[in-house]
Formats: structure tokens, sequence, C-alpha cells
């Protein structure tokens, strides 16, 4: 049997390029395992190999997070590995973000399972459950390098589970920390009884679990209204799924954590062309026969010949919506505010399936 391919990553200090002086360094690479790796490897034994450590000076990653993710990524795919080690970073702040940051992007880009340790107050963890990615889990450390054994051994042992196929059981019984969503799982009691328990539980002071945490968000202001929409330019703004034959640009039915926007500039309306629609959430025969369901150019453009607004901005934005984690589509809704607002876009028609 084979080994399963790991790849670890390390800021510059564990991985013995050096202190503060070297916080700079871009991303490297070095063949196996280095520094804690070591030790990793050999709680591991035969049922993984670290095939390459990746690392990056913690400085430089926080002023380009986008090129050393890319870079990251990159070496992950190139050595083929099916997991991911990040850290421990302990209370190390630009480490732990770090960390979080490498698991969610290497773990969505290439879907595998990734796993790293910090102390729960590092900012890193904050970061961590905005993303809410089912395939990274974080286990709590101490806040010094003191604690690594237990925390390496820990890890090690929630990453020979997965490489076993076990199920992933809630963090109460695995021990990482919660991100805070629903996992749907069989009970042999009923909710009646199950909430009874757990009412019971609470009065006798004894612990318990709820099933349904309840999540706070911070509230969204409401934009002002557009006064005089006779001047305005709009842009259509859709999750239906309606992209470019052959979706070239990678879209998934659900959980997506990207956005693009397509030109319809001269088209008066969307049977002019040929789309697809990628989503996971609905029926998309019926949007595949007639995409100006979700992107409603022929109506938009009855209404700017009207003069209801001044003009329709070139391109739609798209994000396929199914499923998506409110952190991300939070950071999406940012990016295109944030394009619409560099190309004169004055407000939305906002679309939705």
């Amino acid at each position: 049997m084979s080994r399963v391919r790991v790849l670890h990553y390390l800021n510059q200090y564990f991985a013995g390029i050096g202190g503060e002086e070297k916080a700079d360094v871009p991303v490297g690479l070095v063949e196996g395992a280095v520094g804690p790796g070591k030790r990793l490897q050999t709680l591991l034994g035969d049922s993984a190999q670290i095939v390459a450590t990746a690392y990056c000076g913690d400085n430089y990653f926080n002023d380009h997070p986008n090129e050393a993710q890319a870079a990251i990524i990159q070496i992950a795919r190139e050595r083929d590995v099916k997991m991911l080690v990040t850290g421990p970073a302990f209370a190390s702040g630009r480490y732990g973000f770090a960390c979080a940051e490498v698991c969610h992007a290497v773990s969505t880009s290439l879907d595998l399972y990734a796993i790293t340790g910090m102390h729960p107050e590092n900012p890193g963890v904050e970061r961590y459950k905005q993303y809410k990615n089912r395939k990274v889990f974080l286990f709590p450390t101490t806040e010094t390098v003191s604690g690594m054994e237990k925390a390496l051994s820990i890890m090690t042992q929630f990453l020979s589970k997965r490489i076993a196929g076990e199920t992933v059981k809630p963090p109460h019984e695995e021990g990482y920390l919660p991100r805070d969503f629903r996992i749907d799982e069989f009970k042999s009691q009923t909710s009646a009884v199950r909430a009874v328990n757990m009412l019971l539980d609470r009065l006798a002071g004894r612990p318990f679990f709820t099933e349904i945490p309840v999540e706070s968000l911070e509230p969204i202001p409401v934009a002002p209204p557009i006064l005089d929409l006779s001047k305005a330019c709009l842009a259509i703004v859709s999750t239906s799924g309606v992209v470019p034959p052959g979706n070239p640009d990678g879209f998934r039915g659900y959980q997506n954590t990207k956005w693009k926007k397509y030109s319809v500039d001269k088209l008066d309306s969307m049977s002019e062309r040929d789309w697809d629609v990628v989503h996971g959430g609905y029926n998309i025969q019926f949007m595949k026969k007639n995409p100006n369901y979700g992107i409603p150019l022929d109506v938009c453009r009855e209404m700017e010949k009207e003069g209801v607004f001044a003009r329709l901005y070139p391109y739609y934005y798209m994000f396929p919506g199914a499923r998506g984690l409110i952190s991300e589509t939070h950071r999406i809704g940012r990016e295109m505010y944030l394009d619409m607002k560099a190309h004169g876009v004055d407000g939305v028609i906002q679309v939705d399936t």
C-alpha cells in the first residue's frame, strides 16, 4: 500500500531559514521533512510521507498573500499531494494567519484535507472560523513551542484517521475547534428526546453540546437610494450560474469561492448567444432554454432604451450561490463592489435563484 503524500507548510523560523531578519523571504521549497516536520514524519510512520516542505517569511506572506498562496498551491499540485499540514503556529499571529490562509487556499483549490494547530487566541483562529471550510481542521495548542510534541501528536492522530477513511466526528469528539455549521447525521433518538436530555443536562450542571450552533453575523448597512435612476449606470449581478460554454472558469455547482464577470456588450438578449448553466440548487434545464431568466438582459435593454436608467454596464457579474459559505459570499460581495466602483457602476440589479 502506497503512503499518502503530504505537504507541510512552515514559516521561515521553523523551516530553519532564519528569524525576524528573514521574515521577508518569499515562498521556498525543501524536499522532504524539516524542523517539526521530522517529528511529524516519525509519528505518521508508514501511513504517510511528507514529500515536501513549503516555507515563507511571515512578513512576505502578509504583504503578498495572493502570490504566496498561488506558489504554495502550485507546489502542492506539482507534487500530487493528498493532504496538507501547516504549523503548528502556537500564539504567533502572523504565522497563524498564514497557516489558516494556506489551509483554505490549498484545500479549496485541490479538494483535499488540511490540518493546522494554534493557540485559541491566535488571530488565525478567527480566519479559520470565517472560512467554514469543511475540509480544514484546526486543533488548539499551547501558547508556546513547549507544547510542540502534544500538538503534533493530536494532529497526527486526526490525520491518521483521515488516511484510514474514517468519518469525521463532531468537534467535541475529535478535538478540533468548531466552525459553527451544521452537519447532517442519523440519530437513534428523536429530536424531542435529545432536546429534553440536553435541557436536563443543563439544569443539572452537566456538560452538553448543542446540535444547532447559533451564528452571529455583523449587520450590513443599507446603501443610500439612487435618487435619479435616469442618470445611473446599473450592472446585473446574478447567482443563477449562467456562464460561457464549457464553464471556462471552473465554477462548481455548490460552495463556490470565486466570481467572474462576462461581457454582454452589443447583445440585446441572452438568447443571441449560447450559454451553459452551472448550479446545484435548482433544475437548470429551464435556464438553459432561456438564460434571460437568470440574466434579464432582454428586459434591461428595453428599460435602458426607455430611459429608466442611463446605461447598462457591459458586463454581468456571476457567482453560482448554492450552499455558499457566508464568509466567502461576504468576501465576494466586497470584491464585486470594489470592481463596480472602479468602473463607475452606481447600482445593481440583483437576480437570485
